[in-house]
């Protein structure tokens, strides 16, 4: 239960008092046989909501299973990234603490959907996932993806026609288990192209100018942060990207599982929380600082 089963016996027995006091108040109540109901109309609004606010004093802590997706969220990074970090800020004001875990994408999404946390972290809005989970509030804009290839073997790709037949018989990287859209994940599976998917965008960027693969789809920050980190100056020049199209901006979320009936009591003390961040400042100092590279964790030679 993550957070809930230590506390499970006085809980338990916090019940039992509250129903044994319940049932003697209850009895002493009738009078000849007969119910003062005022009196038990009292009774139930004063007793039986103290019993469920008990539930809720556990709430005080919650577990979110998350990725290594530097620069967004990171073990590598201060504060656990820049969206762990608003997310945590944001539960904090509302005196909630954030445990944070760190899986494989496709396990975080698995734990959370299966209620073996509270919920994961980030995630985009896609078709059926509202299914199981609660979407918070907007956590951060994160861009579109964007497709990086070797500027020796050019991309014939046009954001604003988005038309994937462009790509036809290319060999595209991309993470496993990450859900790029509908129109990506529509010629995935009529086969205009072929995906080739991998743990991390490191193993993808060495695949690629290696000329193993045609492509990668990441988004841009992302992209960036493991180039930068990961790779030299001259390997990086070595390459272009074109953003995927020129639409808005989207975003990513918090899920919360429905499968967790500490979900909606969660999903209203994040949501007042990022409000709370924006009305502050504070949002838009984190992202500040993040353009500063105060995220970053130097370690001495």
């Amino acid at each position: 239960m993550h957070g809930l089963i230590s506390n499970l016996p006085t809980f338990h027995a916090a019940i039992l008092n509250q129903s044994a006091r319940a049932d003697a108040q209850f009895r002493a109540l009738k009078i000849g046989g007969h119910m003062n109901v005022g009196l038990l109309l009292l009774l139930i609004i004063f007793v039986v909501p103290n019993a469920y606010a008990l539930d809720e004093s556990n709430y005080d802590v919650i577990q979110i299973a998350t990725e290594e997706y530097p620069p967004f969220t990171s073990t590598k990074l201060k504060h656990h990234g820049l969206m762990s970090h608003i997310v945590s800020a944001a539960f904090l004001l509302e005196n909630i603490k954030v445990e944070y875990s760190f899986w494989p994408a496709a396990r975080a999404f698995y734990l959370a959907e299966q209620g073996d946390v509270d919920a994961t972290l980030p995630w985009a809005k896609r078709a059926g996932r509202e299914q199981k989970f609660y979407y918070s509030e907007p956590v951060l804009d994160v861009g579109w993806e964007h497709f990086y290839y070797k500027k020796n073997l050019p991309l014939k790709w046009s954001p604003a026609k988005r038309d994937y037949n462009a790509l036809q018989d290319l060999t595209i990287g991309a993470i496993i288990s990450y859900n790029y859209g509908k129109a990506f994940q529509k010629a995935e599976k009529d086969e205009v192209f072929q995906v080739l998917r991998a743990n991390n965008l490191k193993q993808l960027f060495e695949m690629l100018l290696a000329e193993r693969i045609d492509a990668v789809v990441s988004k841009e920050l992302v992209a960036q942060y493991t180039l930068q980190t990961e790779f030299s100056p001259d390997q990086i020049s070595q390459l272009a990207s074109l953003p995927e199209n020129l639409g808005p901006s989207t975003y990513d979320y918090l899920l919360l599982s429905k499968k967790k009936k500490s979900s909606p009591f969660f999903l209203e003390a994040l949501n007042r929380g990022l409000k709370k961040l924006h009305s502050s400042g504070q949002y838009n100092e984190f992202i500040a600082n993040y353009k500063k590279g105060e995220y970053l964790i130097f370690h001495g030679n």
